[in-house]
């Protein structure tokens, strides 16, 4: 007889903490969505105004909250799916690193990249998610 311990389905503990990083992380990505919208659509980011780096500088502050989540997230889980979590974290910083440097680099040698802090951050979040991805398959 196979124990209800070896059920794949999460327990609902797991869901508890799942309901909870989703409504304190949807949220905030919601606000930088329209945040960010907003910016964009009348922030003038090309302008002459100083009043466009507020605009260039608000969606950021979402994205505080979207981390604050994320940390509350990683208190909250066990520790396999906080070393899950942390590991995909960390391939994605040293990815976001690389690329980092990868760029800094190429400027410095005279090659100026349009949007490549883009660049820079969707190379951590790729890397962060497919890590992600690949660990809780194992």
């Amino acid at each position: 007889m196979t124990s209800n311990l070896d059920s794949r389905e999460p327990s609902a503990t797991d869901r508890a903490t799942k309901r909870a990083y989703k409504r304190e992380f949807v949220p905030g990505i919601v606000a930088y969505i329209l945040i960010l919208s907003a910016a964009l659509i009348w922030g003038d980011l090309d302008g002459n105004s100083p009043a466009r780096f507020v605009w260039a500088i608000v969606p950021v502050l979402p994205m505080v909250w979207v981390a604050i989540a994320v940390l509350r997230h990683i208190r909250r889980v066990d520790e396999y799916q906080r070393f899950l979590l942390l590991q995909g974290l960390g391939v994605g910083f040293a990815l976001a690193m690389v690329a980092s440097l990868t760029v800094g680099l190429l400027d410095v040698a005279g090659l100026s990249i349009p949007g490549s802090a883009w660049i820079v951050y969707a190379v951590g979040m790729l890397g962060w998610l497919v890590t992600a991805q690949v660990s809780a398959r194992r």
